[in-house]
């Protein structure tokens, strides 16, 4: 008899089954529920939609005929002048498309006067408002626009006067957050027969702080990174603003909040942000005049100076 040790084990271990692999199907987009496909398509930017999706088959081109899809409106073109017409253009038929239905608007880098007043005049529905980085002044415009805008609940802005912070408090009762994020102000002098220069120079620098602390008694969330308020403007916020949960002081060189004052806005606010916290997210760009603040953000063009 044979021992068993001069046999073949590899004959004893039995052989895998051959396992079949089933080829899935592919999947058929146009065989999607109707609201899992709005759903996805809602995701799409602006630009492309208009540019390629809308026309990829009859029927997403039926949907986004929906007003309802063109709620919501972020667009981004980078502060070089080449294409600003062209995106100016595919706004604006974004904005017809929603018809008086968009709630959440972002412009950056194309805005000018025209676009705004158009916008305005076509979105009395609007909740959410951020355009920043325009390639012109804007200011004559907010103050008439914001008269359309009785929903307003956020505000986000580059920059803005203390007429277009009147405007806000008077036609914008529902206003809870307020962001005004831009470059150093320079202090602009009085003249020689101003009779108390520090009085010209100290409401300069606090126009701003002043004018919020008067107008919008019911913001929750305010940001003002490196605006150029002093002790007195802060104060005024604090006095005025007595719902704030939230304040964004960072980059306010001008505060001195190792005293009284400092304690006070610890205990009266409840998120607080330091002059000096880190300024995570943001840097400083000074392009074509305006103040860059993204790091997240590609830049296109050489910015004119950086610090």
């Amino acid at each position: 008899m044979p021992s068993t040790s001069n046999c073949d084990e590899s004959k004893l271990v039995p052989k895998p089954k051959h396992e079949r692999r089933v080829k899935q199907p592919t999947p058929n987009w146009l065989e999607l529920p109707r609201d899992v496909m709005e759903n996805i398509l809602q995701r799409i930017g602006v630009v492309d939609v208009l540019e390629n999706t809308q026309k990829v088959c009859t029927a997403w081109r039926e949907i986004y005929k929906d007003p309802a899809m063109w709620k919501v409106i972020h667009m981004h073109k980078f502060l070089v002048p080449n294409g600003k017409r062209a995106f100016q253009e595919m706004c604006k038929h974004a904005v017809d498309r929603s018809q008086g239905q968009l709630l959440d608007l972002t412009i950056k880098g194309f805005c000018d006067e025209g676009l705004l007043q158009y916008v305005f005049e076509r979105s009395s529905q609007l909740r959410r408002v951020e355009i920043i980085f325009c390639l012109e002044n804007i200011f004559e415009q907010w103050g008439e626009g914001l008269k359309n805008l009785p929903l307003l609940e956020e505000l986000s802005v580059g920059d803005i006067s203390t007429e277009d912070i009147e405007a806000a408090g008077r036609y914008c009762p529902l206003l809870k957050t307020l962001k005004v994020n831009q470059a150093k102000i320079m202090l602009l002098y009085p003249d020689d027969d101003a009779d108390d220069d520090g009085y010209w120079e100290d409401l300069i620098q606090n126009e701003i702080a002043l004018a919020i602390g008067k107008n919008l008694p019911r913001l929750t969330h305010l940001e003002l990174i490196r605006n150029s308020m002093n002790n007195n403007g802060l104060r005024a916020i604090l006095d005025g603003c007595r719902h704030l949960e939230s304040l964004d002081l960072r980059g306010c060189e001008y505060l001195d909040l190792k005293r009284d004052l400092g304690k006070r806005c610890s205990r009266q606010i409840k998120d607080l942000k330091l002059p000096h916290d880190y300024l995570s997210g943001h840097r400083k760009y000074m392009l074509y005049g305006h103040s860059h603040c993204d790091d997240h953000t590609p830049m296109f063009g050489r910015p004119l100076c950086r610090t």
